[in-house]
């Protein structure tokens, strides 16, 4: 265990002025029992599903996509010059036709090409609010092959200019979300008796993970497309008809919330989640999470989560739940209590 810190980090500075702060509000695709990820033949269509990752789309992308990869190399070589059409332009849509773009040849299409849910998202490497079979011995080792895959990819993209750095999460607790981790991958994290921090007078834990900001590295995928002549076509997608309209063979189906109206999946639920955008503070290099708040510092934005809504009416922020959000982030580095109104509020992200 590390002693108490003799030099502390600095603490966030909480103040929230329109424009500079701003409130935002997305809606995760989670999918009960377990994300999706296989492969089924529809009329003369081969399609692969790729969706239901719940908050966990951008950590487990690049894994995702390279096991979309394979399943469409194992049907159709790439000297078969078979056409791809790739349905959604949010991160899972982009990382799988990133790497299907060196092999095959792909279109995308999509209802949003930008403003997606992706864009809703904090940024930390960890993988929050996805479900997953854990008494299926195959179910539990593929999900550690795609986390394993999509850590090692982001990793080297560190530098590259996709918004990939390596970050400390420190957690007052154990993260229920990091024990889903290989350790290869994330390993045991450092303890401290006092988390470095001023006024943070806690006992906690810090796990070296990374923290992939989605500005950048969203903006990077769609330009490396581009630069391929691969641009994003607008089109909304209704029924299976729609579908089987498309000119392409293959289709990998990464429509997200979209394949509960598409294909009829009664096992996808929106989640809400909703973030405070305080403005950028450089010196900021850390990220911090635990039971009732956490604090991601980017480059763009410090972003304040969250919430974990099931009920709801829409995808738009609310001031009033979004300056709760705020005020206990405030409260939590100021060394203040948690305020009671906040201790039992069914809207609290448990574990981010």
């Amino acid at each position: 265990m590390r002693p108490d810190a003799t030099t502390y980090l600095p603490s966030p500075n909480f103040t929230c002025v329109a424009p500079q702060c701003k409130f935002i509000a997305g809606l995760r695709p989670y999918r009960k029992g377990s994300y999706r990820l296989e492969h089924e033949s529809i009329g003369n269509k081969f399609v692969v599903h790729n969706y239901g990752h719940g908050g966990a789309g951008i950590s487990m992308s690049w894994g995702c996509a390279d096991a979309v990869r394979q399943i469409v190399r194992a049907y159709s070589a790439p000297e078969q010059h078979k056409r791809i059409a790739v349905l959604g332009a949010g991160v899972m849509g982009l990382t799988a036709a990133t790497l299907l773009a060196g092999e095959y040849n792909v279109s995308i299409y999509a209802e949003l090409i930008s403003c997606t849910t992706s864009e809703v998202a904090g940024g930390q490497w960890a993988p929050s609010v996805v479900c997953y079979d854990e008494t299926d011995a195959a179910a539990k080792q593929r999900f550690e092959t795609i986390l394993r895959t999509a850590f090692r990819m982001h990793e080297q993209r560190i530098g590259q200019g996709f918004g990939v750095s390596r970050r400390i999460n420190y957690t007052k607790r154990k993260s229920e979300t990091f024990k889903k981790v290989p350790l290869d991958v994330i390993p045991a994290p450092d303890e401290f008796t006092h988390l470095p921090f001023a006024r943070l007078r806690s006992h906690g834990y810090g796990y070296h993970t990374l923290l992939v900001e989605p500005p950048i590295f969203l903006k990077r995928l769609r330009d490396d497309l581009q630069a391929q002549n691969i641009r994003p076509q607008q089109q909304v997608f209704r029924t299976v008809d729609d579908i089987l309209h498309l000119p392409e063979e293959i289709i990998i189906n990464c429509t997200g919330l979209g394949s509960k109206i598409v294909f009829n999946d009664q096992d996808l639920l929106p989640k809400k989640g909703q973030l405070v955008l305080l403005p950028s503070q450089p010196a900021l290099q850390w990220l911090y999470s635990t039971g009732s708040t956490y604090v991601f510092p980017r480059e763009d934005h410090v972003v304040v989560g969250g919430t974990y809504e099931e009920t709801f009416h829409d995808d738009q922020p609310e001031p009033g739940r979004c300056e709760d959000i705020r005020r206990m982030a405030e409260d939590v580095f100021a060394g203040r209590a948690l305020a009671a109104k906040f201790r039992n509020a069914p809207w609290l992200m448990r574990n981010k």
